[in-house]
This record gives C-alpha cells, sequence and structure tokens, in this order.
C-alpha cells in the first residue's frame, strides 16, 4: 500500500472537510502541570469537530482509491463486540474490497451537546474498539489538534494497512496498532504478549482474535 501518496489524499481532502473547523495550538506546550480547575472544564467541545472533518477526509481518500465502501451503521448495542462501547448517535461503516481486510467504523458522539465532537474508531464486525478521540475533552487533557489528528490518522492506519490485532480471553487483551506498538490489559505475567500477537497473526491463537489484511 502506498501508505504517503493516501495520506497525501486524505491530507488533500481535509482541506475542504475542515475549513470549518480551524486546527489550534497545544495550549500546554511546555507540558507543565495544568491548572487543577483545568480538569473539570471542557471550554470549547465544539472544536472537537474537526474529527469528524477528518473521518470525513478519510472516506472520501479511502472510497476514491476503490479501497472501500460507505455505508451508515445502525446504531444500536450489535455495534460493538460484547457491547462494551458507547453506542452512538451516528456511524459509518467502511467495509474494504479486499477480501481478509477488516471492516472500518467510524462512530460519532455528542461533547456537552456538541454532535460528532467525540470519533470513535472500531475494527471488524461487529467492531472492537481502536481509540476514540477525543479520550477525555477536559482542557487539561486538550493538547492542541495536531496531537489529535496523529493519533486519529494512526488508528486508521492501523486498520487499513493490516497492523491491527486484538485479540482477548476472558480476562485480558492485548492488542498491537503496528509494528512495536501494543498495549495490553490484565495480561498474566507468565505470558508474553509478543508470543500471544505471533500466535494470533499465524492462526495459531486459541483465544478470540480480531486482524485482517492490508486493504491493498
Amino acid at each position: 500500500m502506498d501508505t504517503p501518496a493516501l495520506l497525501a489524499s486524505v491530507t488533500e481532502r481535509f482541506a475542504v472537510t475542515g475549513a470549518a473547523t480551524p486546527p489550534w495550538p497545544d495550549p500546554h506546550p511546555e507540558r507543565t502541570a495544568p491548572p487543577e480547575e483545568e480538569y473539570a472544564r471542557c471550554s470549547t467541545p465544539q472544536r472537537y469537530r474537526i474529527l469528524a472533518a477528518r473521518a470525513e477526509a478519510w472516506t472520501q481518500a479511502l472510497t476514491a482509491a476503490g479501497l472501500a465502501s460507505a455505508h451508515r451503521a445502525a446504531c444500536d448495542a450489535g455495534l460493538w463486540r460484547d457491547g462494551g462501547e458507547q453506542v452512538p448517535e451516528t456511524a459509518r461503516w467502511l467495509r474494504p474490497r479486499r477480501s481478509g481486510a477488516l471492516p472500518l467504523l467510524f462512530a460519532f458522539r455528542s461533547l456537552q451537546g456538541v454532535s460528532d465532537a467525540v470519533v470513535a474508531v472500531g475494527a471488524g464486525e461487529p467492531a472492537v474498539p481502536v481509540t476514540a478521540q477525543p479520550d477525555c475533552g477536559c482542557d487539561a487533557c486538550d493538547y492542541g489538534s495536531q496531537d489529535l489528528l496523529e493519533a486519529f490518522d494512526e488508528a486508521v492506519l492501523a486498520v487499513v494497512t493490516g497492523g491491527f490485532v486484538h485479540v482477548a480471553a476472558r480476562r485480558w487483551t492485548v492488542v498491537a496498532t503496528g509494528p512495536g506498538e501494543r498495549s495490553s490489559q490484565n495480561l498474566p505475567g507468565g505470558l508474553d504478549p509478543e508470543r500471544v500477537l505471533e500466535k494470533a497473526r499465524s492462526g495459531r491463537s486459541r483465544h478470540r482474535v480480531v486482524c485482517g489484511a492490508a486493504w491493498a
């Protein structure tokens, strides 16, 4: 997959889709501890609609490249595997043309009454979560729009390039979003996460696995 060309297409389309949602600088460039009151405040929730504009740019780029088709998703408890995520207000499937590749989900929720201010990215159908941005929304956790958009793009690329792997047992999970990028939750000390992921990618895992081929 020509990732730089795909990202260039997203950037070009985002200049249009994001025209009404301007970027903003990092309010905490020195990474010093923010004032306590910022943790209880989201002063400009509307600015986060920049993520919905980015999702639209990705949708246009992927469909224009012939890699996927876009479909409106039913917003109910069956959207997410195991029902572990919030039911969104609107959602969209991007279903890849290539057999064996994972569907991509964009699920949109409100933040303080502002629609489409939170965008969750899912993989598979029903979906497992890849990310949700903003992950908090309070002023203290705001590090500017570039930080948000980079995290969003990385999540989408993990699915589109085939780098995303989600392994779930009854009490633990291991997730990879690309080479060297992994996280785990409640993984017993005797299990090596890299070994868990290796078995999942090779089809030898006895746990529930969500992974797929690159879209191109």
